[in-house]
């Protein structure tokens, strides 16, 4: 049917663009924000570490005997390697030159999406890395959380449920190990088994305001038979239902640290062509100075 000049037929419409970029990516990185720095001075990170056990039988010297020696324990040697992070760059000179939404220059916004993507990077890799010297044409990596923590490493029967009693007994191992304040404080979960806890009961578990600035958002605590913990979820933590099984972290924040040989910088390259390329380097590793204060469990069910 005829009908004028209707849009449907129009060809000199402009477009209706939003000078704005709606961004949603997933950037929650808890332990690269609350762990400490340090500094570290080569590739092999070294630091030591001592611990003295409770007795566990009495003790008591004869009156008059002459006195008696025992081997002497001495501090341990703990060792990491740190692990070169890069994410690269490139944009056209011509994308550069045309008029886009959202931005003034979009080598700036891809500079600042590889920073993120950086920092995302050192996240799941100071959990899941697992240690590699390197050698020519071969990463070096560092030991992640899931690798380091072995003292108090549980293997629960596939399919275990997450309750109440698992957890503080996951608090009691610890506990019974080593200093009562040294007890770990950040209990780290996949997203499902965070759900779980929710439904706990015994332990007041309540969400209070982040009294920390570098925490954004309000935190889960979770008061146990023998600490109080924040609790948060988390996308890197294992979660698969294949061996090992979903994972559950008891950390004690103040005993990691990152040690960065050199921190994240932008660097942009020597030009070859028709682009801009740069890219965001850092090496870093993961420091743990008391391992026996963290504990890791595996194998439970993935809806707890």
């Amino acid at each position: 049917m005829a009908w004028g000049d209707i849009t449907y037929q129009s060809g000199t419409r402009k477009e209706d663009l939003l000078d704005f970029i709606a961004d949603v990516s997933p950037d929650d990185n808890p332990l690269s924000t609350l762990f400490g720095t340090t500094e570290a001075k080569n590739t092999i990170h070294e630091w030591t570490e001592d611990y003295t056990g409770r007795p566990s039988a009495v003790s008591s010297a004869v009156e008059g005997s002459a006195a008696t020696f025992s081997d002497l324990t001495n501090p341990t040697r703990r060792t990491n390697i740190s692990q070169m992070i890069r994410q690269t760059y490139r944009v056209s000179d011509t994308v550069r030159a045309v008029d886009v939404a959202g931005m003034s220059d979009m080598l700036d916004y891809q500079a600042s999406k590889a920073a993120q993507i950086w920092k995302n990077n050192l996240e799941y890799n100071i959990l899941n890395a697992t240690i590699a010297s390197g050698d020519s044409g071969v990463a070096r990596t560092m030991a992640g959380i899931q690798a380091v923590i072995t003292s108090h490493y549980t293997t629960r029967n596939s399919g275990t449920s997450l309750s109440e009693t698992e957890l503080n007994n996951m608090v009691y191992d610890v506990a019974n190990d080593v200093g009562m304040n040294d007890v770990f404080d950040l209990l780290v979960l996949p997203l499902q088994l965070r759900q779980k806890v929710s439904t706990f009961t015994a332990g007041s578990t309540k969400f209070v305001d982040a009294s920390d600035k570098r925490l954004t958002r309000p935190v889960a605590v979770y008061e146990s038979d023998f600490n109080v913990m924040r609790v948060f979820a988390h996308k890197d933590v294992w979660s698969s239902a294949g061996t090992p099984g979903p994972h559950v972290l008891g950390l004690r924040e103040d005993k990691w640290k990152l040690a960065y040989l050199r921190r994240p910088e932008r660097t942009e390259l020597a030009k070859v062509g028709s682009s801009s390329d740069g890219m965001i380097e850092g090496e870093v590793t993961l420091e743990f100075l008391a391992e026996r204060t963290n504990a890791r469990r595996s194998g439970y069910a993935q809806a707890g």
